[in-house]
């Protein structure tokens, strides 16, 4: 327990066996060394499910920063990927930073935040968990920039229903051992927002097992149709996987009205945007477009075009630039 609610707890550069959770306090900022301060979760570690080994609720004023969080998921028996032993779980919190942490063999998610505001994630490194990197559900005004992400269980960085998001300057790939995980980056919406205001830019995605980047829409999400602007990013062969249909640079399943603009996509499996359903009014526009491949394995209708578009979408594209792509520039395109 932090019992210093006012002040920098200054951690040494040394490893604790963190036994129970630590509940954190308004205007703590909890400071490792870096590269020298270890928490290192207990074996057998039976917490019940959403218990975080780092937990938050209604707070302010939050820094974490220096501390390498080892998770230890070998020596545990919760499962992967439910909810069991995230790093840390902030609830209704405002004003909180996340910076110079690595998240390291977990079962759960590395930094996830729920119905927090102004809230800044950068520097970081995430490698070998069991679920999203770093994961924001119905958040406002967040900014994560800067970090390195290898995905093994599902998203690198992901939004759920938030509003207001700049994911900038990350470098994510994924693990390529058959547990690669699913999208690089992935924006969800099951609720309705008139403008998201979600902006990716500037990230360098690298072989991530499914798309680089995936742009989801269902029930109320399906109404939005404008806010998410992608630019300016690198899609450097993403979609590894033998088995996701979606897999390549951006899939778009449900979202419509996404801006896509001056990206450069070089040697993508399957293509560099893939629209499986939704995407009208989609602008594609700018992007540098070469050397796109087949899927890996499924012999998917147009896979290794540029463009594919099975959904048959209204899509508007202009201003691209073409060449080497397997199967043509476009599929399903008029």
């Amino acid at each position: 327990m932090i019992k210093d609610s006012s002040d920098t707890v200054q951690l040494e550069g040394k490893t604790y066996l963190i036994e129970n959770p630590i509940q954190m306090k308004s205007g703590v900022t909890l400071q490792g060394v870096a590269g020298k301060t270890t928490f290192l979760l207990k074996e057998n570690a039976n917490w019940e499910k959403w218990v975080p080994l780092i937990d938050g609720n209604s707070l302010k004023n939050v820094r974490i920063t220096g501390i390498i969080f080892d998770m230890k998921s070998d020596k545990q028996q919760v499962p992967y990927a439910e909810g069991y032993h995230n790093v840390m779980y902030l609830k209704g919190c405002s004003d909180v930073e996340i910076d110079g942490c690595t998240f390291i063999n977990g079962r759960g998610d590395g930094a996830r935040f729920k119905s927090c505001t102004n809230v800044k994630v950068h520097d970081n490194t995430a490698r070998r968990l069991g679920h999203d990197g770093i994961f924001v559900v119905d958040c406002r005004d967040v900014n994560i920039y800067n970090n390195k992400v290898t995905t093994r269980k599902n998203a690198g960085i992901r939004n759920w229903n938030s509003a207001n998001v700049r994911i900038h300057e990350n470098s994510i790939d994924a693990q390529l051992d058959g547990k690669g995980g699913y999208a690089g980056i992935q924006i969800e919406y099951s609720k309705y927002f008139e403008n998201p205001d979600i902006e990716i830019s500037n990230n360098v995605l690298t072989k991530t097992w499914g798309p680089g980047a995936q742009l989801i829409a269902y029930t109320d999400g399906l109404e939005i149709n404008k806010g998410v602007l992608i630019k300016q990013n690198e899609f450097l062969q993403c979609g590894q996987s033998n088995n996701i249909v979606d897999t390549g640079g951006i899939s778009i399943k449900g979202l419509d009205g996404a801006e896509i603009i001056d990206n450069v996509c070089d040697g993508c499996y399957n293509a560099f945007v893939y629209v499986s359903s939704g995407g009208d009014g989609t602008l594609i526009k700018g992007n540098t477009i070469k050397n796109t491949k087949p899927h890996i394995e499924k012999a998917l209708a147009g896979t290794g075009a540029g463009i594919v578009n099975s959904a048959g979408s209204t899509l508007e594209i202009s201003g691209n630039s073409f060449s080497n792509n397997a199967n043509g520039d476009t599929y399903n395109v008029n």
